[in-house]
């Protein structure tokens, strides 16, 4: 980034510095032009008519304009020089006279030269030649040429030397995040990396990676909950299990075989059932944002009441169906919506008093299919209501295997519902618990 800034400031300065040289080398050589035509203009008046004594006129104005010491003044007239002034006097303007390089010698180029005509006027009897060697000239240039390239190195210097300062401070608390967050593990995932005060990028970047770090915490210690839940509910049956096949073994001869056979198969069943709630909640963990696959239009209407007229409650109970008219279309999985109702049914079941209701409904303002699934029993508390959701939770009502379930069947529903783009809550003041499904309707 230094680089990069440096050159990009050196390329324009070098470029205007070049204008500025070129347009005083150009300054300067119409100024010594100019100089030197002041000079002659000046000492014309010093000039002799022709019957004066030339060798003491020319003495006496060379003397004159030799005092100058930035002309130099020449009485050769002889006829070679005379003749050669004549008919080639050197040009005017010249722009390699002075030169762009400070270390080249100026008095190898060609001086600015002017003559001293004689009563005549013309070339042909000069009485002085007077020159300007362009060395007051070239030494100005060669101080503003110097004076432009320390000014150019300089500032790009101060350029790169910003720039540097400045990407050091915004880069630290980069660093100082990178180092932090290469320190973390999965055993220390409570530390969060610093967010800088600047309320710049950096900031929000460092704000989200602490918010990924609070999410990614939750969801491992969610899973070493779930771990440590899911090993301790397979430890139960299987521990059953064995103590019931050990005992048979022991006294082979008192055991009651169709006995152990059965609680054998009843403890497999719920092992069963227990292997096969996890396989699906990692399945529902893995579901992709847009769905789970195989999605289709579903008819919410016509689900429920085939999962309601499939079922058996027990004699106390009475299930009551109440829905709109006509179908009711969702998108989703049609075999993960009936496990949905299932599993709000089944809790509904174990807890009622003497009804369960379902009602379906239809949300015209938020293009909605609402279904309710309530019974009479003793309710959820308030402080409750978010925690049945979790995993491997049981109230204290429903502590017993027999009652209780696997405590994965509200947890499934809820995923379910999330997976398909819809919510389960639990809503309603009255008597009983009321479950409330509510999921897009299809297009």
């Amino acid at each position: 980034m230094t680089l990069l800034a440096a050159i990009c400031a050196l390329v324009p300065l070098l470029f205007g510095a070049a204008l500025v040289a070129v347009g005083t080398r150009d300054g300067l050589m119409r100024s010594a032009r100019q100089y030197l035509d002041r000079t002659m203009g000046d000492a014309r008046p010093l000039t002799f008519d022709s019957s004066s004594d030339y060798s003491t006129d020319i003495g006496t104005l060379a003397k004159a304009l030799g005092k100058n010491g930035r002309l130099e003044v020449s009485a050769d007239i002889s006829p070679g020089r005379e003749l050669f002034l004549n008919l080639s006097p050197p040009p005017w303007p010249d722009g390699s006279r002075l030169s762009l390089l400070p270390w080249t010698d100026p008095g190898s180029r060609h001086p600015l030269y002017a003559l001293m005509p004689g009563t005549n006027d013309t070339y042909t009897n000069p009485l002085l030649l007077v020159s300007n060697p362009l060395r007051y000239e070239q030494h100005e240039l060669n101080t503003i040429v110097l004076a432009l390239a320390g000014g150019v190195l300089a500032a790009t210097a101060a350029v790169a030397g910003i720039t540097w300062f400045a990407a050091g401070r915004v880069l630290r608390p980069v660093e100082s995040i990178r180092t932090q967050f290469a320190e973390l593990s999965a055993h220390h995932l409570e530390q969060r990396v610093p967010v800088p005060p600047t309320r710049d990028e950096v900031a929000r970047l460092a704000g989200t990676m602490n918010s990924t770090l609070d999410r990614l915490q939750a969801s491992v210690d969610r899973q070493r909950a779930f771990v440590s839940d899911a090993s301790h509910e397979l430890r139960g049956p299987l521990a059953a299990l064995r103590a019931e096949l050990e005992i048979a073994l022991a006294h082979p001869g008192r055991a009651d075989w169709v006995a152990v056979v059965e609680a054998a198969l009843g403890d497999t069943q719920r092992l069963q059932r227990l292997t096969t709630d996890l396989l699906l909640l990692a399945r529902l963990d893995a579901a992709p944002a847009t769905g789970p696959p195989g999605s289709g239009p579903v008819d919410l209407v016509a689900l429920v009441r085939e999962e309601t007229a499939r079922r058996r409650p027990p004699g106390r109970l009475t299930l009551r169906v109440e829905s709109v008219a006509g179908p009711l279309v969702v998108r989703g999985r049609q075999s993960l919506l009936a496990r949905l109702l299932g599993n709000l049914l089944d809790n509904a079941e174990r807890h009622a008093l003497r009804s369960v209701t379902v009602r379906v409904a239809r949300d015209e303002v938020r293009c909605r299919a609402v279904v309710h699934v309530q019974d009479d029993g003793p309710g959820i508390p308030l402080a409750d209501r978010e925690r049945v959701f979790e995993r491997f939770t049981r109230l204290d009502d429903a502590r017993t295997r027999d009652a209780g379930g696997t405590g994965l069947g509200l947890a499934i529903a809820h995923h379910v519902a999330t997976a398909h783009g819809g919510t389960l809550r639990i809503t309603g003041a009255g008597p009983g618990a009321r479950f409330t499904i509510t999921l897009p309707l299809a297009a």
